[in-house]
């Protein structure tokens, strides 16, 4: 069974299996959610006793920032509520599909956000921030990175200072956390090593241009990737094997027989229904393997945009917005990854296949972001690009070209070839004995019928 149909069987079952007690909470009450709806509207928007515009200019000019701020925000609310109740439906059904739906909403929502940003210039986009948060759009302070990487200070000892600050830093947690939830994503243990190893030489190329990217060595190489990362991967590969061995029977929550059980089968209900392993198949075929890579170059590409967009925007680390876009990010890619390996294991043939709207929602936030991030970052990034920078990539390149290359020809053109000739050789030795027996009752025949 292909995987897409597989997915659609599993989400009917889990609709086919629910719990009687429990089952209006996934009728779809649309006619109900639309008055409800309008009433709201009603209610926040006072059609029947519209506000009466100040003669004091100052306080006119703040009802009218007011309701337009109100509007705009009752306008993506009011597409949300669309989308909860009316939204595409996807493979995934825990804990509800109405909130993958919601998270739907909110992709459109970014990505129509991040279009809006394209088409306006750095400082009016600055300024922009302001409404969502009124202490955004100033210019973010100097801060030192890396400024002292020694571990050993001759006459003083260990450096512990740079230790403890690099070590109990505030984001170590949410680091591991955030490879923990990419190995929950990815499921397969190349790329994510591919991933985590290419993003620190992400920050070596670009650490002349971004001063929080000029970390020491050790920071990068020993707490980020052989700490951090791998504590976060192997956990994230031991969770996907719990839930791959794991038995899963969705009785209902009415079924259980005690309310100590009820309890514990409700906190299920935010667990996956279902699991599904991810076979990708790197090196089968060079095109397969450029496929298999495609996810995480565009999870480097979030990560990269991350840092630049908040330089570029002056929005500092501590600010909810950036918790907001990584949290966004977590959701959208669970459904997404699954989308696009049903993709590229669905039927060639079938001329309606078609990528999934997470997966292809997430293409378009990643290169619309990427967009924002070259128009906004023109002019401040004066520093030329280093000689060695330029050097490694130009001799990775080459030999990626060169192996990738040789690989191609031997995979499309001598492997072909070498199985041909092989399929010629068996069939000229299976059928030799035959040809030969075949010639001899010719000759024979020949020879009798001129004696005749």
């Amino acid at each position: 069974m292909a995987p897409r149909k597989r997915s659609e069987s599993s989400a009917a079952q889990a609709f086919d299996r629910l719990d009687p007690s429990t089952r209006f909470l996934f009728t779809p009450h649309t006619v109900t959610f639309l008055v409800l709806g309008l009433l709201a509207l009603v209610y926040f928007s006072h059609p029947f006793s519209p506000d009466r515009r100040p003669a004091d200019p100052a306080a006119g000019a703040a009802l009218g920032y007011s309701n337009a701020k109100m509007g705009i925000w009752a306008m993506v609310l009011v597409y949300l509520g669309y989308s909860v109740v009316q939204g595409p439906s996807t493979c995934m059904v825990r804990p509800h599909p109405a909130v993958w739906r919601l998270v739907h909403g909110i992709m459109v929502c970014y990505l129509l956000f991040m279009v809006y940003l394209l088409f306006q210039n750095v400082d009016d986009a600055r300024q922009f921030l302001r409404h969502l948060y009124p202490e955004l759009g100033v210019e973010l302070p100097e801060r030192q990175y890396g400024a002292d990487c020694r571990l050993y200070i001759p006459g003083q000892g260990i450096n512990w200072k740079t230790i403890h600050d690099t070590v109990f830093d505030e984001f170590v947690v949410a680091h591991t956390l955030g490879w923990w939830g990419k190995a929950l994503i990815i499921r397969n243990y190349t790329m994510l090593w591919f991933t985590s190893i290419a993003f620190e030489l992400c920050e070596l190329t670009f650490q002349h241009w971004l001063p929080n990217f000029n970390e020491c060595w050790w920071d990068s190489w020993v707490l980020d990737v052989l700490v951090c990362n791998a504590i976060g991967i192997y956990t994230g590969m031991w969770t996907v094997r719990y839930f791959k061995s794991k038995q899963y029977n969705w009785s209902g929550i009415s079924e259980q027989p005690s309310l100590l059980a009820m309890a514990k089968r409700g906190v299920l209900q935010f667990t996956p229904y279902s699991w599904d392993n991810f076979e990708w198949g790197i090196f089968s075929s060079p095109k397969r393997c450029l496929q298999c890579f495609f996810p995480p170059l565009i999870i480097l590409l979030f990560e990269v945009n991350h840092f630049f967009l908040k330089a570029e925007l002056w929005v500092p680390p501590i600010n909810p917005l950036n918790t907001y876009r990584l949290t966004i990010l977590f959701l959208f890619a669970l459904p997404g990854i699954k989308e696009y390996y049903e993709f590229l294991e669905s039927d060639s043939s079938n001329i309606f296949t078609k990528l999934g709207t997470f997966a292809w929602l997430a293409m378009a936030i990643a290169f619309v972001e990427t967009l924002v991030t070259i128009k906004f970052g023109k002019g401040m990034f004066p520093q030329p690009w280093p000689r060695h920078v330029l050097l490694a990539w130009g001799t990775a390149a080459a030999v990626f070209a060169v192996v990738f290359g040789a690989w191609c020809w031997r995979f499309y053109v001598a492997g072909p070839q070498q199985r041909r000739r092989r399929r010629q050789q068996l069939e000229k030795l299976e059928n030799g004995p035959a040809a030969a027996a075949k010639a001899r009752q010719a000759t024979v025949s020949d020879t009798r019928q001129k004696d005749e």
